[in-house]
């Protein structure tokens, strides 16, 4: 973890280990150090058995609530991860709610006048004091601009930015330190997942974000009449006020009891059709089709609001994905298994044949069952969940597909419990796999991919030129691996080694041989006799010969 940070933020981190300690993960804090990094009391690493009253998942969603916004949000995101989490916890946080009480107007009225630049007077006709919805990250206002268009306003709630990204870095070294402490939260990905909410939550904070996926989304949907997408006013929007058209409507849970009539079938009908276009077509999708976050305007009209959080599939996914899906309605396991692997990491241990079994047994419960009757995000579902248990790293972009899915497939059988998301997106998949086998479709891969490598084929000329000049003047370093080198290298020390102190051995022979002859058959007026030549020479090699055996020995390759 690191510490500068830390004590940056220290009565944060004391806060947020304060309320995991009173939930009885105090053990968990102890364990990983923090006890001693933040001073805290050791009664706070209470026995988690004190805690049995309460299921794990009950405790988790309880210290979530307690640390407000940023931890709401986390949990909702977790809660969508029923391919990772046991569903004990899952349930627990799908009670998360985003409703909190709504923040003073004066602070609202400072928020948009600092950043739109006018007083509030005259940048609406007129302005709802009360705010008709407060979420963690900001809340809705009605206003009729001056030209007499009714209007949403949503405005940012006061430094939420600023607590947001304090948590950030917080969730960041308690997931670090964890991953490095724990198998279980490696083997949830743990990192991962705070990186993938970290992504989320910064989008959603950023409401220049949300208008761009919103006129987006307008305007893919311009061929579905009977959804409507409600238009941003950039003039009166900044990163903290986003103006948009005043949707009227009720929410799902109030069909039941309305005076107007609505045709449920219809708008599941639409609303999927809609959906599947989204994804499979466009490649932009709603990733957080909740029940809060679509409404009811009319007889067969409905309304997606609210495009914090948009999913994106570039065109190659969509076509594993399609792929994917035709294996699926198929029911072809081999098949299934070959698009998950276009659809994620796979690591290298992985029993392919397994693999494939445990497919076909998760697709044998669905064989003699019609379509109707087939939750398609549940069958998504049960093989990422497989998936990961190969450990097999799902890309995000589809486990944030595969949690759509589910929870709008949750929302149109509330509509019509007869409707079947797998039968309405049969033709889609037929259709696009046609595509895909198009001949001029391919032609057009085929000219694109040509065009780049002839991008390539004329870099190369220079790329040669370069390399040349950088030869020319000595600036290429050249690396080379060669299996084993090190073991021969070694060998090749030895050997001149036991080169060299046989040379010197046989140099101090030849050195003593001759001090022998000389003394023997030497003339005494020589000045070789006379001078003590011998005597130095001797004692400089065997002082050397010394020296070099040291050497040879302490290295150890003799």
């Amino acid at each position: 973890m690191e510490l500068t940070r830390g004590l940056k933020h220290a009565n944060r981190y004391r806060k947020i280990a304060a309320t995991l300690a009173r939930h009885g993960f105090g053990y968990i804090l102890q364990e990983v150090g923090l006890f001693h990094i933040l001073s805290l009391p050791k009664r706070l690493a209470s026995d988690p058995n004190e805690f049995n009253m309460h299921s794990i998942g009950e405790r988790i969603r309880l210290v979530l609530e307690e640390l407000g916004p940023t931890f709401i949000k986390l949990g909702q995101l977790i809660s969508t991860r029923k391919d990772i989490f046991p569903p004990s916890v899952i349930e627990e946080l799908e009670k998360l709610q985003d409703e909190v009480p709504p923040f003073a107007f004066e602070d609202a009225k400072q928020i948009i006048e600092n950043d739109l630049g006018h007083p509030l007077t005259e940048i609406y006709d007129s302005f709802d004091e009360t705010p008709i919805a407060a979420a963690s990250i900001g809340q809705v206002h009605k206003a009729v601009l001056y030209d007499g268009e009714e209007v949403a306003v949503k405005v940012s709630r006061p430094h939420i930015k600023e607590v947001i990204e304090k948590d950030i870095d917080i969730l960041r070294d308690l997931a670090k330190l964890f991953t490095q402490r724990f198998q279980w939260a490696r083997y949830y990905r743990l990192q991962d997942i705070a990186e993938e909410y970290i992504d989320a939550i910064r989008d959603e904070v950023d409401y220049y974000v949300e208008a761009r996926n919103t006129e987006k989304m307008r305007a893919n949907m311009a061929d579905f009449p009977h959804l409507e997408i409600p238009a941003v006013f950039e003039d009166f929007s900044s990163r903290r006020v986003l103006t948009m058209t005043f949707l009227e409507g009720i929410k799902l849970s109030e069909l039941t009891y309305s005076n107007k009539k609505f045709n449920k079938k219809a708008l599941a009908r639409s609303l999927t059709d809609a959906f599947l276009h989204q994804i499979l077509i466009d490649g932009f999708f709603h990733s957080d089709p909740h029940p809060g976050n679509i409404i009811f305007t009319d007889y067969e009209k409905a309304s997606f609001i609210d495009f914090g959080q948009i999913g994106r599939l570039n065109k190659e996914m969509r076509k594993h994905f399609i792929n994917y899906v035709i294996a699926m309605t198929r029911k072809k396991p081999d098949q299934v298994a070959a698009a998950i692997y276009e659809m994620a990491d796979i690591p290298d241990t992985i029993d392919h044949d397994q693999f494939a079994e445990d497919v076909h047994y998760l697709l044998s419960k669905y064989y003699d069952r019609p379509f109707h009757e087939i939750r398609f995000g549940e069958a998504i579902n049960d093989i990422f969940a497989t998936s990961h248990r190969y450990e097999i790293q799902i890309y995000k972009e589809y486990t944030m597909l595969a949690k759509a899915f589910i929870t709008f497939e949750g929302i149109v059988e509330r509509l019509d419990p007869d409707i079947s998301i797998v039968e309405i997106a049969e033709p889609y998949g037929k259709k696009l796999a046609k595509e895909q086998f198009n001949p001029k479709n391919n032609v057009k891969d085929w000219i694109k991919e040509g065009q780049r490598q002839k991008e390539y084929f004329f870099d190369i000329p220079r790329e040669v030129r370069d390399a040349l000049a950088k030869l020319n003047n000595s600036h290429i370093g050249i690396e080379m691996k060669v299996p084993k080198i090190n073991i021969f290298l070694n060998k090749l020390d030895r050997i001149s080694n036991r080169l060299s102190f046989s040379i010197i051995l046989l140099a101090f022979s030849i050195i003593m041989v001759g001090m022998i002859i000389g003394s023997t058959f030497g003339d005494s007026s020589s000045p070789l006799v006379t001078l003590p030549v011998i005597e130095i020479s001797s004692i400089v090699s065997f002082l050397m010969f010394l020296w070099l055996l040291y050497a040879i020995f302490k290295s150890g390759r003799f």
